[in-house]
Formats: C-alpha cells, sequence, structure tokens
C-alpha cells in the first residue's frame, strides 16, 4: 500500500523531523527574546544616563579647602 508523502517507510524520520524544527523553534525563540532583553536593559541604561546629567548640572558647587559645616 502506498502513504502519501512515504509517511510509512520515513515515520520515524518524520518524527525526527518534528522534534529537530520543535527544537530549532525553541533556538530561534531564545534568540529573539535574548535581543529584546538585551535591547530593554540598554534603553534603561540610557533613560538612566540622560535623568543623571541635568541632575549632576543642578547639583551645588563644593567648595574645596573651606571649612566643613558644624552640626548633626
Amino acid at each position: 500500500m502506498l502513504y502519501p508523502c512515504g509517511a510509512r517507510r520515513f515515520g520515524s524520520s518524520l518524527a525526527q523531523a518534528h522534534q529537530q524544527a520543535i527544537g530549532w523553534i525553541g533556538q530561534q525563540l531564545q534568540m529573539q527574546s535574548s535581543l529584546l532583553a538585551y535591547r530593554d536593559a540598554f534603553w534603561v541604561l540610557m533613560l538612566i544616563s540622560l535623568a543623571a546629567v541635568p541632575l549632576a548640572l543642578v547639583l551645588r558647587k563644593v567648595k574645596l579647602g573651606a571649612a566643613s559645616p558644624v552640626g548633626h
């Protein structure tokens, strides 16, 4: 009896191809999620850096060699 696509003759290799396809999809998913996580971390660090620049400009200047204030 003939089976479509040679399913009888290649039954084990079809199951193996299915497992390989599932593994490949898993690898692609992992690579894409790693890239998105890296991109998100880069954006967060960029926003923190951009917020730190105005903060550094707003801070008052420290006079070196001056007496330190006494108190608590």
